[in-house]
Formats: structure tokens, sequence, C-alpha cells
């Protein structure tokens, strides 16, 4: 039955958790969302989600991103928010932006966010994408107690290594898409960028302190890609390289069912 009470659409979990609120040139309020809690603090995918938004969220932006890279610099809490953005530079073919998360005093947060004028050039794949089983023929695994924001997505584990153990690689393959079917864009391309659990719990069966210091993104998807994928199911790929003096890396690439390379991802994350 159609709603016919004039009433605008509720926003799904995902849009209503990133709240922006024109402030002033270049500026928005916003607040955390406890929806999106990791352990102690906001989950890093909705900051850089956030620092996204509000770059998008600019009426004189052009372009699409292509790349962002994001320094999370300080723990938030569920006090208000103060998002600022700057074009560092605007060009026909390019334009580099910067956004700032502040909470108080503070800067909590920021990124450098490249937007690029796709156009039709030469288009190949060179990396490949890992052979999994489809999304439905994958047991559904049970819900358990955990970190707030993992219950806002679907996960169906396709293979690699098992979390707290000791793994000879930390490679895991997991299919994952927003619990509500929310179709895909570019800031939930880039919360989904870090939607890895850190590689470290496939490493050894303890769990220690970590926190993500620093993150890029790169966006290889196009908008009538992104559309394509709609709400369904992306293969989450992740791996470290290096864990050495209380700091490890970790890689991952999301791919369409059908193959198609949407993003990749490096971190540098802290541990204890």
């Amino acid at each position: 039955m159609d709603d016919l009470s004039g009433a605008p659409p509720a926003l799904l979990d995902f849009d209503s958790a990133l709240p922006l609120t024109a402030k002033g040139p270049r500026a928005w309020e916003s607040q955390v969302d406890k929806r999106y809690w990791n352990a102690i603090g906001p989950w890093g995918g909705w900051t850089i989600a956030l620092l996204l938004k509000a770059v998008l969220a600019e009426a004189d932006h052009n372009g699409t991103p292509v790349a962002m890279t994001a320094n999370l610099m300080g723990g938030l809490d569920e006090t208000p928010l103060t998002v600022t953005t700057r074009p560092a530079r605007q060009g026909r073919s390019m334009e580099f932006w910067t956004s700032e998360l502040g909470q108080g005093e503070g800067v909590a947060a920021m990124a450098m966010v490249t937007l690029g004028h796709r156009r039709d050039t030469l288009s190949a794949h060179e990396a490949q994408m890992p052979l999994v089983a489809a999304p439905e023929t994958l047991e559904v695994p049970e819900r358990r107690g955990g970190l707030a924001f993992g219950g806002m997505f679907d996960f169906l584990p396709a293979g690699g290594a098992t979390i707290l153990q000791e793994n000879a690689s930390t490679e895991t393959l997991t299919w994952v898409r927003d619990g509500q079917g929310r179709a895909l864009d570019y800031p939930l391309l880039a919360a989904l960028a870090d939607v890895f659990a850190p590689r470290i719990f496939y490493r050894e069966p303890v769990r220690r302190p970590v926190s993500t210091v620093s993150m890029s993104v790169y966006f290889h998807a196009t908008p009538a890609e992104l559309a394509a994928v709609g709400g369904d199911f992306v293969l989450a790929q992740a791996q470290a390289r290096r864990f050495e003096a209380g700091f490890f890396d970790q890689t991952g690439t999301l791919w369409s069912r059908d193959g198609v390379l949407l993003a990749t991802t490096e971190q540098l994350c802290w541990f204890k």
C-alpha cells in the first residue's frame, strides 16, 4: 500500500547514522551513532564514510571519488562533532579536498579526498577475483554478541584463516553487505574497506588493543558499476604482510560477485 501521508521516507540505518547539518561555509555538524560503535569508540569505517560524505555534500564538488587517505588521530565520544572541508585544488580532470573531523578543541581525524572526472579509456582487469562459493550456497553463521557495528552488516565467511588461531596466513575471504540491503555507493564502499577484522587476530589466539593509524582507499568502481551491485554482497579479501615493533599493515580488495574490482585498501595499524 502506498504511503499517502506525505511524510518523507525513513532513512536507512547507514544514512541516518551519518548526519550532516550545515553549520556554515565548509562546516558541518554531526554526531557519533552508537549503532556503529567499535570497542571504545566509533568504528573506523563510520569515520571515513563521514569524512567522504562531507566532501560529496559540498555543492561545488565535481567528479567522483578515486582515492582517499585518512589519518585517525584520536578517540571520539558521544559529544557533537564538526566536519570542515576545503578544496585544496580544483582542476578540470581532478579535485583534491581535505576533510577534517573535530570534537571539542581537538582534531580526531582528517582525510585527503581525490575526485576524478571519469572518461572512456582503456579498460582491463589484471587482478583476478578469488574463486569462492556463491553467497547463496554458504551457511549463514550464528550471530553472536560482539562489536555493535558488526551487527549492521551481513557476513558470510567464504574461506581463509580462522580468527583467534595460530594461522600461517592471515588471508580471509568474506561476502559482506549492508544488513538492510542498502545500495552500494562511495561512502558505503569506503566503510566496507574497513570491515576486515584486524589481521593480528588471525595470527595468534590473543585479543590485543588495536587501532588504525592510517588508511587509504582506492575507488576503482564507476558509478554504473556501483549501481549494478545495488544491495548485493561484495567479496572482501584481506591479508597482512608484516607485524613488527607495535605496528602491522593489512591490505584489502572488494569485488562484485561478477568479478569487478570495486576498491582496494591499505592500512597501518598500531597494536599493544
